[in-house]
Order: structure tokens, then sequence, then C-alpha cells
């Protein structure tokens, strides 16, 4: 019996231009169904989720191969948007910590990204992400204050 054993290396963030650099392949895509799980193995501290992906747009790509696979530890949905800083090892692109993968609106017109350099894109995408994490930060804010008000009623 022989046994593989692989060690992910997970890097702490440091500044978008190192994952810039970093990022061989750099993309807008879509999130499909969940890979299945092999039920004969076992694997211990596995990826959080191995979805298929369509990629929707390529910002940076440094080989031919494109990606049919996305293995990270954030939670993905099926259906979804995400920006993601990875690298590729045949099909399957890795972006394991949860900073380089960055979730989107689920549809925007990638017409707006066309012609724009790739810092441009990435701000126009981070500032996308940011526009709906104040949303979300609003609504919640306005559920805890409706909770917190039942709270005080006897």
């Amino acid at each position: 019996m022989t046994v593989d054993v692989t060690a992910r290396i997970i890097d702490t963030f440091r500044s978008w231009d190192d994952l810039k650099s970093m990022s061989s392949y750099i993309a807008v895509i879509e999130c499909g169904n969940p890979t299945p799980p092999n039920p004969h193995f076992k694997i211990a501290n596995a990826t959080k989720s191995d979805s298929a992906i369509q990629t929707v747009f390529i910002l940076k790509k440094t080989n031919n191969v494109s990606p049919t696979r996305l293995l990270t530890d954030r939670e993905l949905c099926s259906g979804k948007r995400y920006l993601v800083f990875g690298y590729c090892n045949g099909e399957v692109c890795c972006a394991y910590e949860d900073y380089k993968v960055i979730p989107l609106k689920t549809y925007f017109s990638t017409d707006l990204l066309a012609g724009k350099t790739m810092d441009e894109q990435i701000r126009f995408l981070l500032q996308i992400r940011l526009d709906n994490l104040k949303r979300e930060m609003q609504k919640n804010e306005e559920e805890k204050r409706r909770l917190e008000e039942g709270l005080k009623t006897p």
C-alpha cells in the first residue's frame, strides 16, 4: 500500500499588488454544481468547495488551459459569480484563501470591463463587491435593530 501526502500552503493577505502578480489565473467565473466526492477516499482537511466552473471573463491567464473546476476554502453557491485569483493545475483552478475568491453580483455585463486595464477591471469588480457588502450590512443592521426592539418588549 502506498500513501500520497500533500500539503496546502495557506498564505496571508499582503497586498493587492502581490496577489495580482502571484496569481497566474485571474478571472470572473460562474460557479456550477459541486463535484461529487469519491466515496472510496476520505480526505483530511479537504477544501470546502470543489465545484464545476465556467469562465465568464479572463483578466489574466498565463497558460492555454481553461479550468473547469475550482478548489477553494470559501463556500461557493451554484449560479453565483466570483472574481478568482488562483493558479491552474491542469483543468483545476486552486484558490484556497478566502481573499482569493470574491463574490460578485450574479449578473453584470462584462462589456463594462472591456477596454480597461487589468488594474481598472479589478478595481471595478472590487467596487461591485464593496457596494453589495454595504447593502448587506445595512439590511443586517435593520434586522438587528428589529430584533433588539423585540427583546426590549415584555
